[in-house]
């Protein structure tokens, strides 16, 4: 923090992310609102989520031929028109939801392609040495927006409506593309453009024979198709609990508190808890947020945030659980190919659940669908011990 390079961008990415989430908030409770559908929902997180299942990989790409800076300059200011269109339109009366539907879709498009560029931006402005940190404190800033985008969000959407929640996103991407801009790289950190890295297609049967590798896969996989889901759906579980627009920005905070409660304790237990043991004890906490969710009695906020809290502390063991795994368990030289999948079983299994979830709820109802996905959940924590168990097992046993 004290390279005023780093600073400059920290700030705006940190302003970025909370815009974001303050999107989240408005976009869901809009959706919600005009449709009382919770598929409608469901529909409007593909639409966000889905452009990341391919916009990492050709950000990548695009990195191999254009200047880093320049790509993220032009890719910050592209996202920021979507959300400003919608601003417009609403201050005019003129968004409905297929028009929120295809302006999310495209701003998703820019942003995917720029969550590579812009994640290698902010250690660039710093030495190498300091560069590790430097990831370190950009990841926890996420968590902290979250908590304040979600929770200003809620409160703009209420005291306001949803358009300057929307004009305040588009905003922040703006500020993203003048820090850059005026922000110097270090020349070692980014590799000459034209550069060519050939992109290996091999390796995926080994990744396959890794049993922490499949045991990680598997939790993630769980976490973010059955609990993540409802990140997306907190409109729904406002409205049916009797909440309002600000109750929706508080429950997405609460789930930043969780996963800022989850962060010293994943240091403290790592001598004497494997991160796997700890992926399976986080699905466990995660079903238990998902039951209390499901029976809390109408205006019972502090309940929901509760539940959420331990949503989020979940959240974040199985999602560092899962980096952990691809960074100690896997091959260097399968590493690259082996994060873009994990990114990809993020994003894919939590647009299939929102989906999945929302249908569940308009045939079943959100009490019965969140049981019902707390009990898969528990299912696959059982499955996973059994797993860690066994492979304990032939990890003991003598040969020869």
């Amino acid at each position: 923090m004290s390279f005023p390079a780093y600073r400059r961008i920290f700030i705006a990415r940190g302003l970025s992310s909370a815009g974001g989430f303050m999107q989240i908030v408005a976009a869901t409770w809009f959706a919600y609102t005009l449709s009382d559908s919770a598929a409608a929902v469901g529909i409007l997180a593909v639409l966000a989520l889905g452009p990341s299942i391919f916009g990492g990989p050709v950000g990548g790409r695009l990195l191999e031929r254009f200047d880093a800076r320049r790509l993220a300059i032009v890719l910050s200011l592209l996202t920021a028109i979507p959300p400003g269109l919608m601003a417009a339109m609403d201050f005019t009366g003129d968004l409905t939801l297929g028009w929120l539907y295809a302006l999310v879709f495209v701003g998703a498009i820019p942003g995917s392609l720029n969550q590579p560029v812009i994640s290698l931006i902010g250690p660039a402005t710093v030495p190498v040495e300091c560069r590790r940190s430097a990831v370190a404190l950009m990841s926890m800033s996420y968590n902290v927006t979250r908590l304040l985008g979600a929770t200003l969000g809620g409160f703009v959407v209420h005291w306001t409506g949803v358009g300057v929640a929307f004009a305040i996103n588009a905003a922040s991407f703006v500020i993203v593309g003048a820090a850059v801009a005026g922000t110097q790289l270090q020349s070692d950190a980014i590799r000459a453009t034209g550069v060519r890295h050939r992109v290996a297609t091999g390796g995926v049967q080994e990744i396959r024979t890794m049993q922490r590798v499949k045991v990680a896969g598997i939790a993630v996989a769980a976490f973010f198709l059955l609990v993540a889901p409802v990140e997306q759906l907190m409109p729904v579980v406002a409205k049916e609990h009797g909440l309002t627009a600000k109750s929706v920005g508080l429950l997405l905070g609460a789930i930043g508190v969780g996963a800022m409660l989850a962060n010293p304790i994943i240091g403290r237990v790592r001598a004497h808890i494997t991160p796997h043991r700890l992926m399976q004890m986080a699905l466990l906490f995660a079903a238990s947020g998902s039951v209390a969710m499901a029976l809390t009695p109408n205006h019972g906020i502090a309940v929901d945030l509760f539940a959420a809290v331990l949503i989020g502390f979940g959240w974040e063991i199985v999602y560092v659980g899962g980096e952990f795994t691809v960074a100690v368990e896997v091959p260097s030289e399968l590493r690259g190919r082996t994060m873009g999948l994990f990114f990809l079983l993020v994003s894919g299994s939590t647009a299939v659940g929102a989906v999945g979830l929302g249908l569940l709820h308009d045939w079943l109802g959100m009490k019965w669908t969140l049981l019902g996905t707390a009990t898969a959940t528990l299912l696959f924590a059982g499955y996973l011990g059994k797993m860690l168990d066994a492979s304990r097992m032939r990890e003991t046993v003598p040969t020869g």
